[in-house]
């Protein structure tokens, strides 16, 4: 396995960073005393100019230079700027940065089963937001995010993972030729905003996507439809129950058909449907695309990440007066989706076969890296 960072065809855009941010609604969704983050701004006009170029219309459907892709999924809720809280939009505002004795975290609890474990995460008897502050506040940074990973919890340290390229790392399965977007097959397997995103564009784009959904566990952004129903318009619906073999064995043959897959499940969940994504690749489709939150490999590959904290462990965030504070709305979601999608576009272009790995903290790094002006 030879894993080698992916180069894209993009640049930065150069737009006026302050009145973009401001125009997409970026200000409105973050702490008013926060700096314009420049190098997204402009990292995010850059991919959805080379998007358009073939076809995907962001900037005529989003305006603000494509940037208001951001701010889509806040603008069909109530809307409330980010902080050391995220916004309402945010997994319920379940996503908080938190000081611990050495530094800062981002940790996301947005599920029961999430605040069950925090007493063992902690060592705590109480299970709430006030709860986790007091107890991480004499914690560490490293053990709390170790103990947290053992969990399943989505916890990062704040700006953990450096910036490195484009954030995305491909790998080479084999010879295919070349195919414009417009004539590709992709199936989407991926849920709530990343990964549907990244579909979305291509199929906007001239490319026929088929979305596959768990009979027993459905997207859960069909919480929100009309964010869902936007993201979702352009394709068609695949429902298979995945503990079943005869559904298992249809999704197999559905993944040998397809040009693209897109998934977002850590490489465990995927063996245990007896997938692997190298050996399906070699065979069938051309692109595999891996989205999670810290990447398929270890020490991360079982990790869990959001939107939210995967930010923050790109750096990604604002600071005011040496705290962090969140970005727009789960910010890493919709950047890992239009970076996926020009990816596949590129590659799919040159040919081959090739396994994609987009972590969603790798891909929040790569704009963190760019420089910042101040609002």
């Amino acid at each position: 396995m030879t894993w080698e960072q992916f180069e894209p065809d993009w640049s930065p855009g150069d737009v006026d960073a302050a009145s973009v941010w401001a125009a997409c609604g970026g200000q409105l969704l973050t702490d008013p005393e926060v700096a314009v983050p420049s190098g997204l701004v402009n990292g995010v006009a850059g991919v959805a100019a080379y998007l358009d170029r073939v076809g995907a219309g962001l900037s005529d459907r989003y305006g603000s230079h494509g940037l208001r892709v951001l701010t889509e999924r806040a603008a069909t809720r109530q809307l409330r700027a980010s902080g050391r809280v995220s916004s309402r939009a945010s997994v319920g505002g379940a996503s908080r940065l938190v000081r611990c004795v050495d530094g800062w975290i981002a940790v996301s609890l947005p599920r029961p089963d999430d605040f069950a474990a925090v007493p063992a995460w902690l060592q705590t008897e109480a299970c709430d937001w006030s709860a986790v502050e007091t107890a991480l506040a004499s914690a560490t940074v490293a053990s709390t995010v170790e103990r947290a990973g053992w969990l399943g919890i989505a916890c990062a340290a704040v700006g953990e993972r450096a910036a490195q390229g484009s954030g995305i790392q491909v790998e080479s399965l084999g010879a295919a030729s070349p195919k414009p977007v417009a004539e590709l097959v992709v199936a989407n397997l991926a849920s709530l905003w990343a990964g549907p995103l990244a579909a979305d564009v291509l199929a906007r784009c001239g490319a026929r996507v088929i979305t596959v959904e768990s009979t027993s566990r459905p997207d859960g952004a069909r919480a929100w439809p009309v964010f869902f129903d936007d993201l979702h318009s352009r394709c068609d619906f695949v429902a298979l129950d995945f503990a079943d073999e005869v559904g298992r064995r249809q999704l197999a043959e559905l993944l040998h058909s397809v040009d693209v897959v897109i998934e977002g499940s850590r490489p465990r969940a995927l063996e245990q449907l007896g997938i692997d994504a190298r050996e399906v690749t070699n065979q069938g489709p051309q692109l595999w695309v891996s989205i999670t939150g810290h990447g398929r490999d270890e020490p991360h590959a079982n990790r869990i990440g959001f939107g939210d904290d995967a930010a923050a462990a790109g750096g990604l965030v604002g600071w005011v007066n040496g705290e962090p504070r969140f970005l727009a709305d789960a910010v890493a979601d919709p950047i890992t989706g239009l970076a996926a999608a020009a990816a596949v576009v590129q590659l799919a272009a040159s040919g081959g076969r090739w396994l994609v790995d987009a972590p969603l903290a790798a891909v929040a790094a790569s704009h963190a890296g760019m420089p910042a002006s101040n609002s």
